[in-house]
């Protein structure tokens, strides 16, 4: 991977941390919702085109700029399920994307306590859990000017200095209206599957490195290590080799080669095994704006917007 990718790996690898807030949030498994446990063996959903049919957008495809790559694995799947609750409510709304520096500075200094007074020495970055826990507990803000402060466009600057003040006050309550309502720790392939099955994205926190060319059936090799956070979007489980669909936030072209099921640009699919490598890290998870996780039929939905 070049020097500049390799600056944008932003995940701290911390198990101390995370299992603290785990068993403090008291952070159940995807295991734990039963009802939906071998839910998606054999199916195809894809998360990205429901989101291109409800909104009438291009799938996002992201650009971080610096170590904020929690940030924008959390507003990436937050954009996902506000799109799947509008695909079974049409009166739901989609004003705009998900800002990432109020949860790149929330996941820190609130949330991960990492308080500095002036600029840091360390180097950028946050603990996976630390950002759903930000998207739970303080939840998000979008990218439009809100009370003074204009969020339409991302300013590596702005998130660097969140990234070590915190996010300012006046903007924490409104980002309170709009919390996620819950989420879940994922640690195997079974249970991504079975969640974004359900339309429930999942968040990736690894050191799993990958090649920057995909292959015949638009799968990457994985190579080499990233400390890294991407998200989940999509599943086929009916492929000759089963996997998942990772987005990435370096932009479009930092990958190449053939894509599969009108996947984004800059995606790739991470075969089954590969996956349970990266989830058995234990700091990634799936996201719902549910109370718990329960059966969404999503391949309904796909055949209403003539997806299948």
């Amino acid at each position: 991977m070049t020097t500049d990718y390799q600056k944008l790996c932003g995940w701290i690898n911390n198990p101390t941390e995370v299992e603290k807030l785990q068993s403090t949030n008291k952070i159940e498994s995807m295991n734990f919702y039963n009802k939906i446990a071998e839910s998606g063996r054999g199916k195809v959903v894809l998360l990205h085109k429901i989101y291109e049919s409800v909104t009438g957008n291009p799938f996002p495809v992201f650009t971080q700029e610096i170590g904020d790559c929690v940030s924008f694995g959390y507003a990436l799947a937050v954009e996902v399920v506000m799109a799947v609750q509008k695909s079974m409510n049409p009166r739901e709304e989609i004003p705009a994307h998900v800002a990432t520096e109020p949860i790149y500075g929330g996941s820190r200094v609130e949330i991960g306590n990492n308080r500095n007074p002036f600029p840091p020495t360390e180097p950028d970055g946050s603990v996976g859990i630390w950002g759903a826990d930000w998207v739970k507990n303080y939840g998000i803000l979008l990218r439009k000017p809100i009370d003074g402060i204009d969020l339409s466009a991302y300013d590596r600057n702005r998130a660097k200095e969140w990234g070590w003040k915190g996010v300012p006050d006046n903007l924490e309550p409104i980002a309170r209206k709009h919390p996620v309502k819950q989420y879940a720790l994922v640690t195997s392939y079974e249970e991504a599957r079975d969640a974004i099955t359900n339309g429930y994205p999942v968040v990736v926190c690894s050191n799993q490195g990958f090649r920057e060319v995909r292959d015949q059936d638009g799968f990457a090799a994985a190579y080499g290590t990233w400390a890294h956070c991407m998200c989940f979007v999509a599943v086929d489980d009916s492929f000759k080799r089963p996997g998942l669909l990772c987005c990435n936030s370096w932009g479009e072209n930092w990958i190449t080669g053939p894509k599969r099921h009108d996947q984004p640009n800059g995606s790739f699919w991470v075969e089954a095994k590969t996956v349970d490598r990266m989830l058995k890290e234990r700091d990634s998870y799936a996201i719902s704006n549910l109370e718990g996780f329960g059966q969404q039929d999503m391949l309904k939905i796909m055949k209403s917007f003539n997806l299948m």
